[in-house]
């Protein structure tokens, strides 16, 4: 896992220490953390169902941050609280209480420390595009739709030059508030498959910069579009500049498929 201690290390609280695996379609949210103009997220809705169940407050960290639009299949949550409900008890109340675009799959609880985000050794994202000459009215918050052909074999060549360790800093968005101490990550795998009118980009890493998926994705995607040839990418990458890659994708296209301890 790849340490980035630049800021305070959240707290947990005190107490037993619980992990929850749950899912949420972020299309009604702007994004996970909890905003300071009160603005609907995932992160606000999950605490406050927690400290209404453990009637005190509870804070929770997360794997990782998403963006606003973004969605989750495999979210990993942990915190700590103080209580003798088992975790079956508490996942039935999670799901009692939380509204109908957050589902928790799990709650565990560990005897020892377990820390959502910075005991991850791998994330998998998915980037979905509607590669179609129209929209979908069902799909419309969980796909980038792309009404141009686009080159599959050209994507999968350029897609093979991000394999590795490498410092993706071309493809960091850029953002004070969540700068990175270094921009090294190891991306373990891509695959892209066509289903259909869909194309996949699954993009499995020790760690993701700033909207690095979704920068990634726009790059394939002018790549597919033949606005950029497959041989460009290693020069993308050298360059460690964001003005070297493409547009970033959607935020409706990207998806948190698995996270792995």
């Amino acid at each position: 896992m790849v340490k980035r201690y630049c800021s305070t290390i959240a707290k947990q609280g005190t107490g037993k220490i619980f992990k929850v695996t749950f899912e949420y379609d972020g299309a009604g949210f702007c994004g996970w953390q909890t905003q300071a103009q009160g603005e609907r997220t995932v992160q606000g809705e999950i605490e406050a169902v927690l400290s209404k169940i453990f009637e005190h407050p509870v804070k929770v960290v997360a794997s990782g941050r998403t963006d606003s639009g973004v969605h989750a299949r495999s979210q990993v949550i942990s915190f700590k609280a103080d209580t003798r409900m088992k975790p079956l008890e508490i996942q039935r109340a999670m799901n009692r209480l939380l509204p109908k675009d957050i589902a928790v799959h799990e709650v565990r609880q560990f005897k020892s420390d377990f820390h959502a985000q910075y005991n991850v050794k791998e994330k998998t994202y998915r980037y979905t595009i509607l590669n179609r000459q129209y929209h979908s009215a069902f799909l419309k918050d969980r796909v980038y739709f792309y009404p141009f052909p686009l080159n599959i074999p050209n994507m999968r060549k350029a897609a093979k030059f991000l394999i590795g360790s490498h410092d993706f800093k071309s493809f960091q968005a850029y953002d004070p508030r969540r700068a990175e101490c270094q921009t090294k990550r190891t991306i373990k795998k891509i695959t892209i498959k066509k289903e259909g009118d869909l194309v996949h980009i699954d993009v499995t890493a020790d760690g993701f910069l700033y909207k690095m998926v979704r920068n990634i994705a726009g790059t394939l995607v002018s790549i597919g579009s033949g606005r950029l040839p497959p041989g460009d990418m290693p020069k993308i990458l050298k360059a460690k500049n964001r003005e070297m890659a493409w547009d970033t994708a959607p935020a409706e296209g990207l998806c948190l498929m698995k996270v792995k301890y």
